[in-house]
C-alpha cells in the first residue's frame, strides 16, 4: 500500500509539474549566430573589411538558461514588426501570441534600427550580425563584443513589457594579436572569453528580472 501511495504521489507531481510549469516563448529578429568583424579607419568613420560567422549561437544559450531553471521554452518563428518603440498594438499582439502558443511569457530579441547622431552603435547597422566580436586593424591586440539589440520580456498575466537588455558593449585587451594576416581569429579563446562574458551578463540581468 505504501509503495502504491508513493507511486501515486510521484505521478501526481510529474503531472502537475508538466501542466502547470511556467512556459516561455522566444521570438527573435537578429542573426542568432555570433559574428566576427574587422574594422579599418579612424574613430566614428570605421568601415568593416572582413566579416564571418562564428560557431556560437545566442538563442541556444537563452534556451539553456531556461532549461537550467526547469522552465519550458520554445522558439517561435514570428516577428512581424520593429520593437524599438513599444505601443499598445504590440502589447495586444504579444498577448494574442502567448494565448495562441499556451505560454506565460515572451522573450523578445529585437534589432536596434534607430540611431541618434554620433551614436557609436551605428557602425553596426549594415553588418550581417547583431552580435559579434569586433577587431581593429590599428589595434591588433584589442577586441570588443558588441550586441546591437534589445531583449524584452512580456508577461501575459501582468500584460506588461520589461526591458532586460539594452545593447551590449564589452572591451578586452590581449597580450597577443587577435587576428592573422588574413584577418581570421588566431585564438579560439577570444571567442570563448566573450561568449562567457556575454552569458554572465545575460544571466545576471535575467536573474534580476525574475527576482522581482
Amino acid at each position: 500500500m505504501k509503495i502504491k501511495l508513493n507511486l501515486f504521489c510521484c505521478i501526481f507531481f510529474l503531472y502537475t509539474s508538466f501542466f502547470y510549469s511556467q512556459k516561455v516563448g522566444i521570438i527573435s529578429e537578429i542573426n542568432s549566430k555570433m559574428g566576427y568583424v574587422v574594422f579599418k579607419g579612424e574613430l566614428f568613420t570605421e568601415k568593416p573589411i572582413f566579416e564571418k560567422d562564428l560557431e556560437y549561437n545566442f538563442i541556444d544559450f537563452i534556451n539553456k538558461y531556461y532549461k537550467e531553471r526547469n522552465i519550458v521554452s520554445k522558439n517561435i518563428d514570428e516577428f512581424p514588426f520593429s520593437m524599438n518603440f513599444i505601443t499598445s498594438d504590440e502589447l495586444k499582439y504579444f498577448q494574442s501570441l502567448c494565448k495562441k502558443n499556451n505560454i506565460d511569457e515572451l522573450v523578445i530579441i529585437s534589432k536596434n534600427k534607430y540611431y541618434i547622431q554620433s551614436d557609436p552603435m551605428s557602425i553596426y547597422k549594415n553588418l550581417n550580425h547583431e552580435l559579434g566580436i569586433e577587431a581593429y586593424v590599428k589595434a591588433k591586440t584589442r577586441a570588443l563584443l558588441y550586441g546591437n539589440f534589445q531583449i524584452y520580456v512580456y508577461n501575459l498575466k501582468d500584460h506588461h513589457m520589461k526591458t532586460v537588455i539594452n545593447k551590449v558593449y564589452m572591451v578586452h585587451r590581449f597580450k597577443f594579436p587577435v587576428f592573422n594576416e588574413s584577418y581570421n581569429l588566431i585564438n579560439k579563446e577570444v571567442e570563448k572569453l566573450f561568449a562567457d562574458d556575454l552569458e554572465k551578463l545575460i544571466t545576471r540581468k535575467m536573474n534580476k528580472y525574475y527576482s522581482k
